[in-house]
């Protein structure tokens, strides 16, 4: 995988070390990458949305890049679901967050 994103470079590092926590701390730093690319595709697409939220961000890529925000989409959810703690859930497992790291990377990589 070429990850050139910093946040996904640190997040395969992570997920390498094998570290306690390190799947959900690597959750993090895609979800950041993620909301990066979502915010530079919709600028270069010729829409300024650094003040909206990510839901709003993601609605409006449906209308303009489709394929892109499919991809957005799915992760985004699924990132933010594993960044957080719920009681009676297990961690994501290395394998889950590095597959979501790749739907990342495209997003990131649109253009």
């Amino acid at each position: 995988m070429s990850l050139q994103h910093p946040d996904l470079e640190r997040a395969e590092r992570l997920l390498a070390s094998g570290l306690p926590g390190s799947s959900r701390m690597a959750a993090w730093l895609a979800r950041s990458a993620l909301e990066d690319g979502v915010v530079r595709r919709l600028r270069d697409l010729g829409h300024d949305t650094q003040e909206a939220s990510m839901r709003s961000r993601l609605t409006c890529l449906h209308v303009l890049d489709a394929a892109c925000a499919t991809d957005a989409e799915f992760a985004w959810h699924r990132l933010s679901g594993a960044c957080h703690q719920h009681a009676f859930e297990l961690a994501p497992t290395a394998g889950e967050v590095r597959s979501l790291l790749s739907q990342v990377e495209r997003v990131v990589h649109a253009s």
